[in-house]
């Protein structure tokens, strides 16, 4: 026999999450397809940023907001049954923004190639999510010795106006921050 305390419960949990609804949240932002070559002075690491725009951040891009990668990528020789020895790291960030005025998209990389000009938002937004950075390395590199890269990015909340700063950041849907994910890099 159910009390109307219960009653109560069952109504709302019936109510509340019908019949194939979901609790789960946006999906989170990641990173994957880490993979690359590692030879001479230089690695060279491939990765794809996932999740990263939510539907409010492509709008607010539609409307000329600046939105802005910080990366990090970290390349390591890898030992067994010891510590793994960083071999070089670098900083990189990429950003997109909508000019109203040429009806354009600018994305700007940190890699020096200048500003690149996409005509629509789904050629910018792909733009930046996949990634080819060169990490430059200290060190030997040994042929078939394991090696790996670990990556992670941010929404890089700085180059925002100060009334976009202040607003974001009691807003969940622009904490943007990845996990470190890990590849491995080919020693040819």
């Amino acid at each position: 026999m159910l009390t109307s305390l219960g009653k109560g419960l069952i109504l709302f949990v019936l109510l509340g999450f019908p019949p194939g609804s979901s609790l789960a949240g946006p999906p989170v932002p990641g990173i994957s397809e880490v993979s690359g070559t590692i030879r001479g002075g230089e690695a060279r690491v491939r990765f794809t940023l996932r999740n990263a725009f939510t539907p409010e951040m492509v709008e607010a891009l539609k409307s000329g907001i600046e939105i802005s990668f910080k990366t990090t990528v970290e390349v390591e020789r890898v030992y067994r049954r010891w510590f793994n020895r960083q071999m070089g790291q670098v900083s990189y960030t990429r950003s997109v923004r909508y000019d109203a005025l040429s009806r354009v998209y600018r994305l700007h990389r940190d890699d020096g190639d200048g500003d690149e000009l996409l005509a629509d938002v789904l050629a910018a937004l792909d733009r930046m999510i996949r990634f080819e950075v060169v990490v430059p390395v200290t060190g030997d590199v040994q042929k078939g010795k394991p090696y790996r890269a670990r990556v992670r990015a941010r929404l890089d909340k700085v180059g925002l106006s100060e009334p976009l700063r202040s607003i974001f950041f009691f807003s969940s849907l622009w904490d943007v921050e990845t996990d470190w994910a890990r590849g491995d890099l080919q020693a040819p």
